[in-house]
């Protein structure tokens, strides 16, 4: 069964990049341009892996991170996080966030593959049905 990956991100040309990449990496792929709308796509589908990006409209991607988890807490450690943004400051961060790997932007396909692959290879998250949620 292929990897279903979620990218989070409201550069539109970058997901469309992100999205032709993974599926040529084998990987089922859906994406949202904010967090509310990554909200609803977990709501409705399971993710093997979520792409972050760490500045979205409406809501930070640290922010969108910490109501993940809460949400789907077996989704911890299989969170990517994007950013454009070298110094970032990520002092209040908890340590959950912190061990995320980060592709900081712009990145090449062959790191993207190399940390999606990576990434794949720890614990798989548990269904909807075993983290409670109907």
């Amino acid at each position: 069964m292929s990897p279903r990956v979620l990218i989070v991100d409201d550069e539109a040309a970058l997901r469309r990049t992100l999205e032709r990449a993974l599926r040529g990496m084998g990987c089922e792929v859906v994406s949202a341009s904010d967090a509310h709308l990554a909200y609803q796509v977990l709501d409705e589908t399971d993710v093997d892996l979520v792409l972050l990006d760490l500045h979205l409209p409406q809501m930070a991607g640290d922010t969108f991170f910490l109501a993940l988890t809460r949400r789907w807490p077996s989704l911890a450690s299989r969170v990517v996080l994007m950013t454009g943004d070298l110094f970032a400051d990520q002092s209040h961060w908890p340590a959950t966030l912190q061990r995320c790997p980060m592709l900081l932007k712009p990145f090449t396909l062959e790191l993207l593959r190399l940390t999606v692959t990576a990434a794949l290879e720890g614990p798989a998250p548990e269904d909807r049905a075993s983290n409670g949620q109907a």
